[in-house]
């Protein structure tokens, strides 16, 4: 099977939506991008459901089997179920989307872990958004966008020393257990 290339800009775009020129982490990531589904399916299957689930249950003929407590306790069930399928293909999504944005991250950056990028948490790349943004604010592309961010990654690692040896060492104590 052939190794797909993606550029940059394409890894970030399945985890981040940009607009003029800011970043925010999107909650589905898109998975379009790398030729699977896309985030806006996965939404508009979360707001259409409730009513699909109504029209089968509510409607006329159903109704009438049923009775009222019955279906609106038949339609409370059903509902969670559904909502329950729909979060599980989300995280499958998002957990499909980081596998192939992290393998084809390790192009680029391979020292660098994706998911320290994309946490929430405290990592030594907190600052990633702030300036890729400055990156896309000055019109970098490619191989410019690439150099930038390899300098600023290094920044980011000088400013966070300390919490960038102690991750080495927790990882060199588990590769010798």
């Amino acid at each position: 099977m052939k190794e797909q290339h993606y550029t940059l800009k394409e890894i970030l775009a399945s985890v981040f939506k940009e607009k003029n020129h800011l970043l925010t982490k999107r909650l589905i990531y898109n998975n379009a991008i790398f030729g699977g589904l896309d985030s806006r399916w996965i939404k508009l299957s979360f707001l259409i459901l409730p009513f699909l689930m109504y029209a089968a249950i509510f409607n006329e003929s159903v109704f009438k089997e049923l009775g009222i407590a019955q279906a609106i306790v038949f339609y409370i069930i059903l509902l969670v179920f559904a909502m329950q399928i729909i979060v599980g293909i989300s995280y499958f999504n998002n957990k499909k989307v980081v596998k192939i944005a992290s393998n084809a991250w390790k192009n680029y950056f391979p020292e660098i872990d994706f998911k320290m990028i994309i946490s929430s948490g405290t990592t030594p790349y907190v600052d990633f958004k702030k300036h890729y943004a400055q990156a896309l604010n000055e019109g970098l592309k490619d191989n410019d966008l690439t150099k930038r961010l390899h300098e600023t990654f290094k920044q980011m690692e000088e400013e966070n020393s300390i919490m960038i040896d102690a991750m080495r060492k927790e990882q060199k104590k588990k590769e010798s257990k």
